[in-house]
């Protein structure tokens, strides 16, 4: 019983989602209509069959294709209206092109031509962006960019729906005589096209946008007949569509005609290719991300550049327009639960059949309809843009989305291309110099490097250590970023009067460096140069430690610019030299005993104490102990040097800490019991004494004061250690 319900269950869905995909298809031939009329309009009426063909085809080719490659099993493909409107500015320039040359030359193979090319370079640019996997690229384009594209469309559709509405060109200089002559016609149109925006903006149901349609058509022929006028006087009038020549839909050109193409203006439309190959991947990316807003599925972005690529691809063979996933009709077959790939290819079907019946059923077709339902789709794309734009935009990005649409009215849409991108790297040049390259900014006083320094010797740098300014860099350095940088330093050096000696920039968080910022780097050293302070580059990746070595900000053999390969080292070399050049300290340099005669009270109990400690030779190089050893004792340092440091990755080595005499090593994993948490290793040799678990257990039980003095000594270095450490952390908030 249950299996039998769900197969009915199963069965209704399929249903369902057919019943979808034949509204999504009827759509699609629709827009195929409006959208060939806008391309093949008056310099090619009497070719606007064999345009509507093309149009079907391409819906046909590249809806099946991207049905059975896409990662949304409901999607929708056919030509869009963006790269449309470019298709018609390519069409009427490749049409005064060849008349030019020869006025009563055809110039419609030339076009067919032109179109096929533009699908191949399409598709192959899709294909390239999928395979190297440049899908998450959308997610970089300026939004007021990407709007101003949009609303440019809107504009051209604007345009090019009052040229299908009138069969005359709709150029901005030619649109008030337009008016004046087919006043009737376009007024009509845009009222229709009103009536849908606002209609379909207060209502979503699926089928309303088909009924308008068939519902105008109908009170189209209603007042034809009621104001007493034939269908050939239509014709004649220009209120229908047709008539079309008694010929198929398809194929557009015959073999022989590809001896017409006049080659020369074709490659004179290569910037057209080009903008509808722009405008198409971002729309391809945009939509994609809409479907996913839209329905809350996952979409792959490249799966989705590479399922429109190959289709794209193998529609030029068939001279194809460029066509891919359409947001209303694949987030509509979702919600409507069509989650299939079989209501793509079902929508596909429905331009097939309208292709074997032929042009007759769409001759009839009233041009205020399709001109109407092109005015719908600009008028969409203009108040999304300009209208909604106004109240969610800063004003700066709505006057990109402005400026991007005037240039697209006044000079076309490829200059209108050329200025979007231009002014998509200006606001990406000028948003992210605005990131602060500085990550942090701290004096010598408050970061120290991880080496143990005796008391005179941290009183020496105590007193100094503000020679020493440390800028921690971040993000990628450009010329912009790398400015602020200099001005930052050249305040700093400035303002302390001479009080900075060295000027350490640690680039560990830079991920990049741009050639343009060589120069701030050059007049960075110059400057440290005329004030007396050293330029200190720390963990420098290769690629950038070459562009400063070919820029010649850092020279072999020069002490003014030196890189050392961590932040740790950096500090120590700086701090090593701020106690060279500084007068001997007071303070006497650390012993070991005389510090335990401190903590002990006297020599006596302290030679008391050294009886449970065991003497340790270790050469320079020796492991005392490795992380993850048990830990079994501590070691007191009496001469020589200990480093604590950490294998990373399996690879990078970092440093904790370096130790001098009279400091303790590995008191936290004896008196916790834990596993040692580095390797320490003798970087000089060292003679220290080693207090076992075993000695400790012991002397607690015969000697407890002594005990008591130990572990007071050695919570005091902790405490140390502890204050030593936090400054750093001070200083991030200062």
């Amino acid at each position: 019983m249950r299996e039998e319900q769900a197969a009915t269950a199963k069965r209704l869905k399929l249903v369902q989602a057919l019943l979808a995909a034949a509204v999504s298809g009827t759509l699609v031939v629709t827009f195929d209509i409006s959208l060939a009329a806008l391309v093949f309009t008056h310099d090619f009426a009497e070719r606007l069959s064999k345009g509507i063909g093309i149009f079907l085809v391409s819906s046909v080719i590249v809806g099946v294709i991207v049905a059975l490659l896409s990662s949304f099993r409901p999607v929708i493909a056919a030509p869009q209206e963006d790269a449309a409107v470019i298709f018609a500015s390519m069409a009427s320039a490749i049409a005064a092109g060849v008349h030019k040359v020869d006025p009563n030359a055809d110039a419609f193979p030339t076009v067919i031509v032109a179109i096929a090319l533009t699908s191949v370079v399409a598709g192959g640019f899709f294909l390239l962006l999928g395979i190297l996997r440049l899908g998450v690229l959308v997610r970089f384009i300026p939004y007021p960019v990407a709007g101003g594209f949009l609303a440019g469309a809107g504009w051209l559709l604007v345009q090019g729906s009052l040229a299908v509405m009138s069969g005359k060109p709709a150029t901005l200089k030619a649109l008030p005589h337009l008016f004046t002559s087919s006043l009737d016609k376009c007024l009509t149109g845009l009222v229709f096209g009103l009536l849908l925006v606002a209609l379909l903006r207060r209502y979503s149901n699926l089928l309303l946008l088909p009924i308008l349609l068939l519902g105008s058509t109908g009170v189209f022929y209603l007042i034809l007949y009621i104001s007493n006028s034939s269908v050939a006087q239509a014709f004649t009038d220009g209120w229908l569509l047709g008539p079309f020549p008694r010929e198929g839909l398809w194929p557009p050109v015959q073999a022989s005609d590809l001896q017409k193409v006049n080659w020369s203006v074709l490659f004179d439309s290569g910037g057209n290719m080009v903008a509808v190959t722009v405008m198409a991947a971002i729309t391809v990316l945009l939509s994609a991300s809409g479907v996913e807003l839209a329905t809350e599925q996952e979409i792959d972005l490249d799966r989705e550049l590479r399922a429109t690529g190959v289709a794209n691809i193998v529609g030029s063979m068939f001279g194809c327009v460029v066509g891919y996933m359409s947001m209303p009709e694949s987030s509509m077959n979702f919600k409507t639960g069509a989650n299939t790939r079989l209501a793509g290819i079902f929508a596909a079907s429905v331009s097939a059949l309208v292709l074997v019946i032929g042009a007759d059923a769409i001759s009839y077709y009233p041009r205020p309809v399709l001109g109407g339902l092109i005015a719908y789709l600009g008028f969409h794309f203009l108040i999304n843009t300009l209208y909604e734009g106004y109240f969610r935009l800063r004003r700066t990005e709505y006057l990109v989305v402005v400026v991007i649409l005037l240039v697209v009215a006044v000079w076309g849409f490829l200059l209108g291309v050329a200025v979007g991108l231009g002014v998509s790297l200006i606001l990406f040049a000028l948003s992210y110099s605005r990131i602060e390259v500085i990550r942090n900014a701290i004096s010598g006083l408050h970061l120290r490097s991880n080496v143990a320094r005796s008391d005179g010797e941290e009183q020496t740098l105590t007193e100094r250590a503000k020679q020493l300014y440390i800028l921690q860099l971040q993000g990628y350095v450009f010329f912009g970023t790398a400015y602020n940088l200099l001005t930052s330093a050249q305040q700093r050096i400035k303002s302390t009067d001479g009080e900075i000696r060295y000027l350490l920039l640690d680039f560990r968080h830079v991920n990049g460096l741009d050639s343009s910022a060589i120069a701030s780097f050059l007049r960075l050293r110059r400057l440290a140069k005329a004030n007396g302070v050293k330029l200190i580059f720390t963990e420098v990746p290769a690629d950038i430690k070459k562009h400063l070595e070919r820029g010649e900000v850092v020279i072999e053999n020069d002490d003014m610019c030196r890189i050392y390969p961590d932040l740790d080292r950096g500090l120590e070399a700086c701090e090593n030299e701020i106690i060279q050049e500084a007068p001997p300290s007071m303070l006497p340099p650390p012993m070991l005993f005389y510090d335990l005669q401190d903590v002990f009270n006297g020599r006596p109990e302290m030679l008391r104490f050294l009886g449970y400690l065991e003497r340790v030779e270790a050469p320079a190089g020796f492991d005392l102990f490795r992380a993850g050893d048990v830990s079994k004792d501590l070691y007191l340092i009496e001469s020589g040097e200990l480093t604590a440091w950490l294998e990373i990755g399996g690879k990078k080595i970092k440093r904790l800490r370096t130790m001098g005499p009279g400091s303790v090593v590995g008191e936290s994993g004896l008196y916790l019991g834990d596993k040692r948490s580095a390797t320490v290793t003798a970087s000089r040799q060292a003679t220290l004494y080693r207090l076992s678990e075993e000695a400790l257990g012991r002397l607690t039980a015969e000697a407890p004061e002594l005990a008591a003095a130990f572990h007071h000594f050695v919570v005091t270095l902790l405490a140390r250690r502890i204050v030593h450490s936090t400054g750093p952390v001070k200083s991030l908030f200062n």
